[in-house]
């Protein structure tokens, strides 16, 4: 549909590999992954990882239907023990978010200072 939004909410995360994770793709692949999918996160679409090549830089997208979703995905890393492991693998360099984010979501993100993108115009199939 042409120039209608449907509340999706997209975060892209940009981050450093820090130097002790010489783990990062198993880790991804056997702790971030596996774990964020056990919590079967009713609006949360999409949640996929890519490396640089030298496996220095790191890329995260996360697709939620809604505002809903993208909170309950934030309360579920902070209230888990992924959340430290996070924290000692990577440096976030930047965090957008994509889509109308409501308070609840811009509150919940604050720590992290994100650069947050309203919706403009587009389409999708």
């Amino acid at each position: 549909m042409l120039n209608h939004y449907e509340k999706t909410i997209t975060f892209i995360l940009q981050m450093n590999v820090l130097a002790q994770a010489n783990d990062i793709t198993v880790w991804i692949t056997d702790r971030s992954a596996r774990m964020t999918h056990e919590f079967n996160e009713e609006k949360t679409r999409r949640f996929e990882w890519f490396l640089s090549s030298d496996q220095s830089k790191a890329t995260l997208i996360e697709v939620f239907d809604d505002c809903d979703g993208a909170v309950t995905r934030v309360q579920n890393l902070m209230s888990s023990e992924i959340a430290a492991e996070w924290m000692e693998r990577f440096e976030i360099e930047s965090l957008t978010v994509l889509g109308d984010a409501n308070d609840a979501l811009a509150d919940a993100l604050a720590s992290m200072g994100p650069d947050i993108r309203t919706y403009a115009g587009g389409f999708t199939r």
